[in-house]
C-alpha cells in the first residue's frame, strides 16, 4: 500500500461534501451509510465493506444508547487495523482489533449519527 494510494484517497475523501443517496446496509435493516462511505468502501485498498459489516452488526445496540459517535479505522504498516467507537469527546465506547486487511494504511475518521455512517467533510 503505497503512501500515494493513501493521499490520494485522502484527498478524493474530503472532496466529498453532502450526500445524493443513502445506502441500507444488507445486515442491518437500521444502518445507512452515505455516497461518500460507499466511495470508501470501494476505494480503500481491496475494498473495505468488510468495515462496513462490522459496524453494522456490531455497533446496532450501542447506537441506540449514543446518538453520535465518531469512528476511527486505524490501518497500520503491518496490515492489522483497529476500529474505534468513541462519543466524539475521546471517551471510547467501543473498539475491535482486525488481523489482517488490505485497506490503505492511515487513520481514517466516520461519524455515525443517528443510524446513518458518514464522513466527517459529509456532516
Amino acid at each position: 500500500m503505497s503512501v500515494m494510494k493513501t493521499a490520494k484517497l485522502s484527498a478524493d475523501l474530503k472532496m466529498l461534501t453532502g450526500t445524493e443517496q443513502w445506502f441500507r446496509h444488507p445486515l442491518s435493516s437500521n444502518f445507512l451509510y452515505t455516497d461518500g462511505v460507499k466511495f470508501f468502501a470501494e476505494h480503500c485498498g481491496g475494498g473495505a465493506y468488510w468495515f462496513l459489516d462490522i459496524l453494522a452488526t456490531e455497533l446496532a445496540d450501542l447506537q441506540e444508547k449514543e446518538e453520535f459517535m465518531s469512528i476511527t479505522l486505524d490501518v497500520f504498516d503491518d496490515d492489522s487495523a483497529k476500529i474505534t467507537a468513541d462519543d466524539g469527546n475521546g471517551n471510547v465506547l467501543w473498539t475491535r482489533n482486525i488481523d489482517f486487511t488490505d485497506a490503505e494504511v492511515g487513520t481514517w475518521k466516520f461519524f455515525l449519527t443517528n443510524n446513518v455512517l458518514l464522513l466527517p467533510s459529509e456532516y
